[in-house]
């Protein structure tokens, strides 16, 4: 997650700073979450992590949502239930923001705050 994190916000910040290479859009495989043993470990070699059922998706939301935050654009996922939790969140972040940077649009917003 660290290596990711790191690299997602290298890439973000090289494509508001000018770089043509890295100006569009990030996509990311978050499915690979599930790569990590407390994902998909059963019940029976772990029990005190508890369902597994509920640590992949949970495993996935995580991953996902935390490399949104460093400007992950778009998100491959895999699991129906962590995906529609993964909108959900992202719906309540956009409902903060101010209508009148909504209707500006959101190329205008970061190029006012690089400004400052």
């Amino acid at each position: 997650m660290e290596y990711s994190f790191s690299i997602y916000q290298r890439m973000r910040i090289a494509g508001l700073l000018g770089e043509t290479d890295l100006a569009y859009p990030i996509s990311g495989g978050t499915t690979n979450a599930w790569g990590a043993r407390e994902a998909w470990m059963s019940e029976k070699q772990a029990p005190d992590w508890g369902l597994r059922q509920y640590r992949g998706p949970m495993w996935e939301i995580i991953n996902a949502m935390s490399l949104s935050l460093v400007g992950l654009d778009l998100a491959m996922m895999f699991h129906p239930v962590a995906a529609k939790h993964v909108k959900e969140i992202t719906a309540q972040f956009f409902e903060a923001v101010p209508k009148e940077l909504d209707a500006k649009g959101y190329a205008d917003w970061v190029n006012a705050n690089l400004k400052r």
